[in-house]
């Protein structure tokens, strides 16, 4: 491929394929962390988060125990 031997075209390859790999692989790994390491009082629940413990208000002003 563009005249480099067939060994460079196989290493540049793999070096991209494994690139492609690992991208995807920190992304499903870590698509979680914002939610794990964050501390959320008083914002609106992100999609895929489980339910807070502590006390909110509900919508006619008196609170959930």
């Amino acid at each position: 491929m563009f005249g480099l031997p067939t060994s460079t075209t196989v290493i540049m390859a793999a070096v991209m394929g494994f690139w492609v790999v690992y991208t995807l692989v920190f992304y499903v790994s870590t698509r979680g962390w914002a939610v794990e390491d964050a501390d959320y009082e008083g914002r609106p629940p992100v999609r895929g988060e489980a339910p807070s413990t502590s006390r909110h208000r509900d919508a006619d002003g008196g609170e959930d125990a």
